[in-house]
């Protein structure tokens, strides 16, 4: 279906072509057909009628198999068709579970189908070589070989030939990644924690939830508001018994009933040749010491499948999530067991993630059931009481997923956290201020999030057993069993002190891709395909998040001494040591090829007998994000220009670049005498006679820091005819700034994107941040103008400084910053005041982790400037400390010190 014209839309040209789209696919198709398959000497039809569409790494490569096509009668796309001639095939060796889910009905297939219908000289069977099937909506089912049957026995037609696929098999990666429960956990938390950082950038500050609830209470006649009893109120969501609660929604005939969602369908399985006895005896021996044994009640035929949800029915029978099935019915025979449903997961957690989103975007993702929300401003806006607010989202959310929740409510996370422990199963409970002392003072250590098994010995050891014994112990005494970092948490939550705030913007600080099951390897060069493979995986993952990455860890588990070669679990891990090894680059890994080297020499450097690998997996940190560049403005400033004739010697012209563009003899300078960069224009007369000078050259990036010395810096040509030297022009034609004019009359013309990075890369404003008030000031002109007395002035001009720098981005501040610390010889005072009293702002609204951040930056790009910069750094710094210690009793913890003989 074509879409509708937009009205008053103008013709773009390709209206007759159906759209821009159109018209590419039909020139590519026909740049195929003139130029591959002209230049290709056709040998057979074998692909008479199949149209294939490369998506990703594969080997052989896209280019190869473009030229197979070609020789053999098919077609070859670059997008994918529906209409004309269709993409009839996928070609792909391994895709991102993003990818999958919106590839509709066209088969992918492995490029091996390609290469063997070539070899057999006959086009084959397609099916045999499928990557996913992309038609059924539950989870796909493993396949195990049937134990215990004569070997030799020839499966009938109706009984298919069972198999089970090691890390050895080419799909083996996709299977096993379409099948795991924690690959989707992560994976789902992970994507709605990118979706609420898209809905704060897309946000218009509409929500329609709240509105509606504030004239529900308006059409009621309510106009009395309930005083908050803390200056924050926040909200811990958590949905009950999460996996179970979807796979019922179809079942209702189950409820009441102990149900457990699990891979295994009868708690049974075949003995596979293991020795599970002593495999138990080795992991009971490697156990720590008041550790519940996970392998108990397990016998020769217990199924060894993990629960990863049940029932509160069943929990009452002590079923617990992560049990094997096995265990589990010999203690609830009754116990019912459902398959995954990775669909239904994933639109349960949309609507739950969407519908908090009607009422705010102060939300901070957890996974895809749980959350943390800040409702202070809901509560405020509304007049409506905890308890009425918990009552409300409860039951819409019920009403539009099926599913029950619980909600807990505290002043921090911590005591929200756990007000929700108390409120389960399906309930709600606000731990109000004047009770969290009493909470507390009974709790269990171990309730305590983060307090891990091994600090709960150390605990016990000293003789506390509740956050009440804590209250009799000092800091110091804490510290030197704990250290300083576990003991303060300790600390301050035994008290319902918490002092890390909602994170909303989720940052990545890693990629991975493990595999535990299947690892099964002969030789070192079975390891090292497979090595390749997860290589092209994690890179997979690192692109979908637009990042790249310097660090990488080499994550290998391998059979522990003395335990069965063939594990209890079929082709599981069973027990293992743990063998990790990272290294930093010198370059970014952005690419397959660069992640399987690293790979690579750590394998290698480790001497590991391939048959013992029982895990791999890689991980990818010190990530950074890969600068965004702006198609429109590349292509205008890459535009032919007639600058030529300026030139006496084309031949002696020398190249030069900014963010990468080829020019020719035109110069920027920095004029040390303003604060902003101007820009002197040099039509190289003689360069004969300029190389007489001192020449300086450098490149100038967007993002970054230069390289080189920034005193001389080179342009595009092609911006010459658009900052031009002029005498006695009219000022209201052109904006002047030392040496430099700029003709406003045909950058007016230039797209809005185009006009802003100009405008920024040259700096063209009166101080470093004045562009930011002029834009807010432009918001707020009616403000003004009722606002006459000085100091009504004073303060709004505060105001519009707080309002502009908080207007920006994250990766927008880092690029200003990073401007105006190149950009001027000595900082502006009034520039320092600008930003510190932004840097206090952050300090009042509890924003650490970005405050940390920058200043970690201006540090990192001040420590190579003069004495003044760092006295501006210092003064920056007493700006927002001060605010700390009102507000947190501490000062932030920051980078001091410089290599000048003053700031030492």
């Amino acid at each position: 279906m074509s879409r509708k014209p937009r009205k008053n839309e103008e013709d773009n040209g390709f209206a007759a072509w159906g759209g821009y789209m159109e018209a590419k696919k039909a020139k590519l198709a026909e740049q195929f057909s003139k130029v591959t398959v002209g230049l290709t000497n056709k040998k057979s039809d074998i692909f008479n009628g199949i149209a294939i569409l490369v998506n990703g790494y594969t080997k052989p490569g896209a280019d190869e198999l473009k030229i197979f096509m070609a020789a053999h009668g098919g077609n070859y796309h670059l997008y994918q068709n529906q209409g004309g001639c269709p993409t009839t095939h996928i070609i792909a060796t391994n895709l991102p579970n993003t990818k999958i889910n919106q590839l509709g009905n066209v088969p992918v297939v492995s490029p091996e189908w390609i290469v063997d219908s070539i070899s057999a000289n006959k086009l084959l069977d397609f099916k045999k070589y499928l990557l996913y099937t992309n038609h059924s909506r539950t989870q796909p089912k493993l396949n195990f070989p049937a134990m215990g049957k004569d070997k030799n026995a020839v499966p009938s037609p109706e009984q298919p030939q069972k198999y089970a696929k090691t890390a050895t098999d080419p799909q083996f990666l996709s299977d096993f990644y379409n099948n795991s429960r924690l690959h989707l956990i992560s994976t789902l938390g992970a994507e709605f924690k990118q979706l609420v950082n898209k809905l704060r950038e897309e946000s218009n500050s509409q929500f329609p939830g709240l509105d509606k609830l504030i004239q529900s209470k308006s059409d009621a006649g309510i106009t009395t508001e309930t005083p908050l009893k803390s200056e924050k109120i926040i909200m811990h969501i958590d949905m009950d018994c999460f996996f179970v609660s979807v796979g019922l929604r179809n079942r209702p005939e189950l409820r009441g009933k102990p149900i457990a969602v699990t891979h295994s369908k009868s708690g049974k399985s075949n003995p596979n040749g293991s020795n599970r006895q002593a495999e138990v005896d080795l992991y009971m021996k490697r156990l720590p010491s008041g550790v519940i044994p996970k392998l108990d009640l397990i016998d020769e035929t217990s199924s060894m499948a993990e629960i990863a949800s049940c029932s509160y029915e069943a929990r009452r029978c002590g079923v617990r999530n992560g049990m094997f099935m096995g265990s589990a019915l010999k203690i609830c025979p009754d116990l019912v067991p459902i398959p995954y449903d990775f669909e239904g997961y994933k639109q349960v957690s949309s609507i739950l993630y969407h519908t908090i989103a009607e009422y705010t975007l102060d939300i901070e993702a957890v996974s895809c059931d749980e959350m943390y929300v800040d409702v202070t401003k809901i509560l405020k806006k509304s007049g409506i009481t905890v308890v009425e607010w918990a009552s409300h989202i409860r039951h819409e959310i019920m009403e539009r997923t099926g599913c029950p929740c619980s909600t807990g409510f505290g002043a921090n996370r911590l005591q929200a956290r756990l007000a929700t422990k108390k409120a389960k199963p399906n309930g709600q409970y606000y731990l109000e201020p004047e009770e969290v002392d009493n909470y507390m003072y009974d709790l269990p250590l171990e309730d305590l999030p983060g307090v891990g098994y091994a600090t709960i010995i150390k605990l016990h050891n000293l003789g506390l057993k509740t956050c009440g014994d804590l209250y009799d112990i000092s800091l110091s005494t804490l510290k030197n069993e704990l250290g300083q970092k576990n003991s303060e948490m300790i600390y301050d939550q035994a008290r319902g002190i918490d002092k890390k705030s909602l994170n909303y913007e989720h940052e990545r600080k890693s990629v991975s891709a493990d595999v535990n099951y299947g690892i099964r390897f002969k030789n070192h060069s079975e390891a090292l395909v497979f090595l390749e493979s997860l290589s092209n995986e994690v890179y997979n993952r690192l692109s979908e998040i637009k990042m790249k990455a310097k660090t990488i860890t080499l994550k290998l588990l391998t059979r522990a001494e003395g335990a069965p070669k063939e594990t209890a679990k079929y082709l599981g891990c069973g027990v293992c040591d743990a063998i990790n090894k990272s290294i930093t680059t010198s370059y970014y890994l952005e690419n397959p090829q660069h992640i399987f080297k690293e790979a690579k020499n750590l394998y290698e450097r480790l001497s590991i007998i391939p048959e013992d690998l029982r895990g791999v997996g890689i991980q990818l940190s010190k990530l950074e994000k890969i600068a965004k560049t702006n198609k429109a403005l590349a292509k205008f400033l890459n535009q032919p220009s007639n600058v030529g004739s300026n030139l006496t010697d084309r031949n002696e012209s020398f190249d030069n670049s900014i963010g990468g563009i080829q020019d020719n003899n035109v110069k920027i300078s920095h004029n040390k005498n303003t604060n902003f960069t101007t820009m002197e224009k040099t039509v190289t007369q003689d360069i004969k006679s300029s190389s007489k000078q001192d020449k300086v050259t450098g490149t100038v990036s967007k993002r970054g820091r230069s390289r080189g010395n920034m005193n001389t810096l080179k342009a595009t040509s092609n911006l010459t005819n658009y900052f031009k030297h002029t005498k006695n022009e009219s000022a209201t034609k052109e904006f002047k700034s030392g040496n430099n004019s700029i003709d406003l009359n045909v950058l007016k013309e230039l797209p809005k994107d185009i006009q802003k990075e100009i405008m920024e890369e040259y700096n063209l404003f009166d101080t470093a941040f004045d562009k930011l008030e002029n834009k807010t000031a432009s918001d707020n002109t009616n403000e003004k103008q009722n606002l006459t007395t000085k100091d009504n002035k004073n303060n709004e001009n505060q105001e519009l400084k707080k309002k502009g720098f908080a207007s920006l981005s994250k990766e927008e501040l880092k690029i200003l910053l990073k401007n105006w610390i190149r950009n001027q010889e000595i900082p502006k005072d009034r520039d320092v005041d600008m930003l510190g009293t932004f840097f206090t702002n952050l300090v009042q609204e509890r924003k650490l982790e970005y405050l940390f951040s920058m200043v970690n930056l201006l540090y990192r790009h001040i420590s190579t400037k003069n004495c003044q910069w760092h006295d501006a750094y210092y003064k920056l710094l007493n700006h927002f400390q001060e605010a700390m210690l009102l507000t947190y009793g501490n000062t932030l913890l920051v980078p001091k010190g410089f290599f000048c003989g003053q700031h030492n």
